[in-house]
């Protein structure tokens, strides 16, 4: 049983991150299921058969990578006592890793807000232009009727609350990397 007295901060972060990054991790899964669902049923609907084609937004795929290896690696550093020891210098490519897991996951959180930042949608991708795909939003738009219509409307929804979460991850992640130099400037002077 992990004891919280004797947990570093750095610890806590990650185990924070940790936590952010599964909610993430969820969401984004949640978006795919959604958008999935829509090109599934409307397909059918359409006369298309199985047709399962959809181009994801890419900044879907810019957040999820990151997403993924960062909370996989802040699991790991939260088992990680050695910052415990006062004379712990964390490595040079322990913090490089760290700055660079900082900088894709504030280049995942800044991508959907960009006009032009996501090659499958125009404007930015929190603009949700995607999600009327093939028009079938307009075709089928009865929710009465076709309850999987509103499919990409929900997708877009969690993905913007995705894009939040994914802040408040890039925001841990900053924390952390101000962290790691403190605990190395400190091992230095010491």
């Amino acid at each position: 049983m992990i004891q919280l007295k004797r947990l570093h901060l750095i610890q806590i972060v990650h185990i924070w991150n940790t936590l952010i990054g599964i909610i993430l991790f969820a969401l984004l899964v949640s978006v795919s299921n959604h958008i999935a669902l829509f090109i599934t049923e409307g397909a059918v609907l359409a006369g298309y058969g199985n047709f399962t084609t959809f181009g994801y937004p890419a900044t879907y795929v810019y957040m999820l990578i990151p997403v993924i290896s960062a909370t996989i690696y802040s699991l790991i550093l939260t088992f990680d006592y050695s910052a415990n020891y006062q004379t712990w210098k964390p490595s040079k490519t322990l913090r490089t890793s760290i700055f660079l897991l900082t900088f894709a996951l504030f280049l995942a959180s800044i991508f959907p807000v960009i006009n032009g930042g996501d090659l499958m949608a125009e404007g930015s991708s929190l603009d949700c232009h995607w999600a009327d795909y093939m028009q079938w939003k307009v075709i089928y738009g009865n929710p009465d009727q076709f309850p999987w219509v509103t499919g990409m409307d929900n997708a877009c929804h969690l993905f913007r609350v995705a894009d939040g979460f994914c802040w408040v991850m890039t925001i841990g992640w900053v924390f952390v990397s101000y962290l790691y130099v403190k605990s190395s400037l400190l091992a230095s002077k010491a």
